[in-house]
This record gives C-alpha cells, sequence and structure tokens, in this order.
C-alpha cells in the first residue's frame, strides 16, 4: 500500500512539473516572434494615433502608424494588420509590434479590430470582411486628412487574420488598391469536415450551425457560399502576388489548407512564394531564421510591387 502511494506521489509530481515546464515553453516560444520583430527595428519616431473609428456596429476601431519625415508630396503606401484568434478572440494590439516594425522601415501601417464570434454578437466573414473594407475607407480618409496620398497597400495576417487579409485582397472591394497580401497559417477553405477543432472551440454541434455562423445566413446548401468567404475559393486570374507562410504541422489549421490555396495560385497563374517552418506547428515560433527569411521577403515584396 505504501508502494502504491509513493507511486501516485511520484507521478503526481512528474505531471506537475510536465505542465508547469509545458506552460512555460509555450509562454517563451510565443513570445519569440514578437521578440524577434523587435529585435529587427523598432525605432518608429514617428506618430501613433489610437482608437480611431470607422463605420461598424460595435465600436471596432484601429490604430494608425505614422513614421516621421514622409514626404507629403510622394505618394505612400500602407501595410495592414489584421489579427488572428479563430475569429473569435485577439485584438488590434497584437499588431503593435509588427506595424512599429513596418513603420521603421518607412511604411505606413494600422492595425485594425473587427466584431469577434462568440462575443453575443452575430459575426460571419461576410460582416468582418464588410468591416474591415470600412476600416481601409477610414485609412484612407484619415491620412488624407494628414496629408499623405496612399497609393497602394498589402493586407496581413496571422491565423483567421491571414483569411481576412486574403479575402480583402481576392475580393478588389479594398478603397485602396491592393498590390500584395502576404499571411502566416491562414485558413483557406471552409469545408466545415475539415474544422471539427473550431466547431468544438465554438461549441457547435453540426455541419450546418458552422456553416451558418460562418456565412451569417441560414441555407439548406451552403457549397456556393463557402466558396465565397474562402480565399482559396475566390483566388482569380487577376488576384494579387501572395506570401505565404505554414508551419510543417499545424494542430490548429489543417495543413490540406495551404494546397488548396497553392493550387488555385497554379490554376491561375498567380504569382506566390510559400516559406515553411519545419520546426513550429501553428505559426512560427521554433523557426527565428524562417520568421526573419519572411520578413525579408515581404520586404522585398514591398519594394517590388509598391513600386510597379
Amino acid at each position: 500500500m505504501r508502494r502504491k502511494a509513493k507511486i501516485i506521489v511520484y507521478t503526481g509530481i512528474f505531471v506537475l512539473v510536465f505542465l508547469a515546464t509545458a506552460l512555460a515553453r509555450v509562454y517563451l516560444l510565443g513570445s519569440a516572434p514578437e521578440r524577434l520583430v523587435k529585435s529587427l527595428g523598432q525605432d518608429l519616431t514617428g506618430t501613433v494615433f489610437r482608437d480611431q473609428n470607422y463605420e461598424n456596429e460595435n465600436g471596432n476601431r484601429y490604430d494608425l502608424y505614422i513614421p516621421a519625415e514622409l514626404d507629403r508630396m510622394q505618394d505612400q503606401n500602407l501595410i495592414l494588420y489584421i489579427h488572428g484568434g479563430s475569429f473569435n478572440s485577439g485584438s488590434k494590439a497584437d499588431g503593435e509590434t509588427w506595424c512599429r516594425y513596418y513603420a521603421a522601415q518607412g511604411y505606413i501601417t494600422a492595425s485594425v479590430d473587427y466584431t469577434l464570434q462568440m462575443h453575443g454578437k452575430d459575426a460571419s466573414i461576410y460582416q468582418m470582411n464588410k468591416e474591415i473594407e470600412n476600416a481601409v475607407r477610414a485609412i484612407r480618409q484619415r491620412t488624407e486628412e494628414l496629408g499623405y496620398h496612399i497609393a497602394g497597400m498589402a493586407p496581413f495576417g496571422v491565423s483567421a487574420g491571414g483569411t481576412l487579409a486574403m479575402d480583402l485582397a481576392y475580393s478588389g472591394n479594398s478603397a485602396i488598391p491592393v498590390r500584395f497580401v502576404f499571411q502566416v497559417a491562414a485558413p483557406t477553405y471552409f469545408e466545415p469536415s475539415e474544422w471539427p477543432l473550431l466547431m468544438k472551440v465554438d461549441k457547435l454541434t453540426s455541419a450546418h450551425d458552422f456553416c451558418r455562423m460562418m456565412t451569417g445566413k441560414e441555407l439548406e446548401d451552403y457549397t456556393q457560399e463557402i466558396r465565397k468567404i474562402s480565399p482559396a475559393g475566390i483566388v482569380k486570374d487577376d488576384s494579387v502576388p501572395s506570401l505565404i507562410a505554414y508551419g510543417r504541422i499545424d494542430h490548429c489549421v489543417p495543413v490540406n489548407q495551404k494546397y488548396y490555396l497553392m493550387g488555385a495560385y497554379i490554376l491561375h497563374n498567380v504569382p506566390y512564394d510559400y516559406i515553411e517552418f519545419p520546426k513550429s506547428n501553428h505559426g512560427m515560433y521554433n523557426d527565428p531564421d524562417k520568421l526573419q527569411e519572411f520578413l525579408e521577403k515581404s520586404l522585398e515584396y514591398a519594394e517590388r510591387y509598391f513600386t510597379d
């Protein structure tokens, strides 16, 4: 009996240590991309306009970052960060490090909030897309008031934010012309059979409920509507160049998702680059070298496509 008690105690200690180590590792790795981005350039000496209004029903706002000494006589370009969080969490504050990084490279940047699911408000992908479009329109007006003309933009997002970034880029509904889009670990197609984890998180019990939440519509057949909200479903022959990055494995976004997107690029002859994070799961936490490659490639895209 005494031996059995010891085994139970030792097992409990092992589990506690394992969990503590795992949590510490998640905490440290979770901040790794942010630490690296900060180390590469945060010398922003410009102005940050926080909590700017744009047209929406739920009080969402955006933050605007203007680098110092921009020439008002020259056209400028915008990089818009759209946060992730499974469409049910996250905030524009998640984009501050990224916005400061790209603003330090001389680009006007912004980070936007949008209505989230599972917070007591209806929030379909259609609604999120419309809010992002309204935010872009407001950013164009605000920057014009400040004396800047934005000639082009690039939406950028991580995970769910990457989906919304691509929807904006491929829909053709942006008030500022989109020159390219870039994203990390974004869902690309919302076939419900591929999303049991998201359905579980959102406490949805059927494919019909999932489709209804994502589209905001009550239908018998959601095939066409799912295609319309899925980036891989709306890629066209004239879609903008795209930079995408995914972990080799992913327990949040099914690995097939990237192939749907790349297949659409090939079918429509859309220029794209794919960067793989071989040591990472959902994102880029274990691959600082690949994250740096991604950042450098995004700046190459900006130099190439903002000047075309």
